[in-house]
């Protein structure tokens, strides 16, 4: 079987499976009739352009979505498996975890911060929220001139589209799991 159609095979069931269609439901959406709906779920036809455009249409999704290959299902990943970005001199170190992608509308970082060690956030465009998990330490959040003190298993959410800043205000590093939420 063509690894194509087996793409485009999962990516149409799963997405028809969670927002709870049945393929007459999808049929009458994309004006694809149900049998060649199934054949493609099935792996047993490959469809044109044309009907995945029908497709992507009828569901409101992007082409591309019917064509990405699947992310990988189950993966066990460390905080830090990817180059940290720095600030501060290397003394604020943001770890990518799960980087921003249009389908998603979030991302998701781990943070480490040095003791007395400031980093100023830029304000965020838009309908922008942050998540602030300390796993270790104490940081102080000030937002749009609020200080707020956030300590080991604690969190704090704040709107982003205004000045922030972090600062670790206790004796050892602080870890911290940042997450960015951006609504639409």
């Amino acid at each position: 079987m063509n690894q194509d159609i087996d793409i485009v095979a999962h990516n149409l069931k799963i997405l028809r499976e969670s927002r709870k269609l049945s393929l007459d439901q999808l049929s009458q959406r994309t004006g694809v009739s149900k049998s060649m709906l199934r054949q493609i779920e099935n792996g047993k036809s490959s469809p044109t352009i044309a009907t995945i455009w029908k497709i992507a249409n009828g569901l409101k999704i992007s082409f591309t979505t019917l064509l990405r290959k699947p992310a990988v299902e189950a993966e066990v990943r460390g905080f830090k498996d990817e180059e940290p970005l720095t600030g501060e001199k290397n003394h604020y170190r943001l770890y990518p975890i799960i980087p921003f992608e249009p389908e998603r509308s979030f991302e998701t970082y781990y943070v480490e911060i040095d003791p007395e060690t400031t980093f100023y956030g830029e304000p965020h465009e838009g309908n922008v929220y942050e998540y602030i998990f300390v796993k270790q330490g104490t940081l102080q959040v000030t937002v749009d001139g609020k200080e707020m003190v956030v300590n080991e298993d604690q969190f704090l959410q704040f709107q982003a589209n205004c000045p922030h800043e972090y600062k670790n205000v206790g004796d050892g590093m602080a870890a911290v799991l940042m997450q960015i939420s951006y609504l639409s």
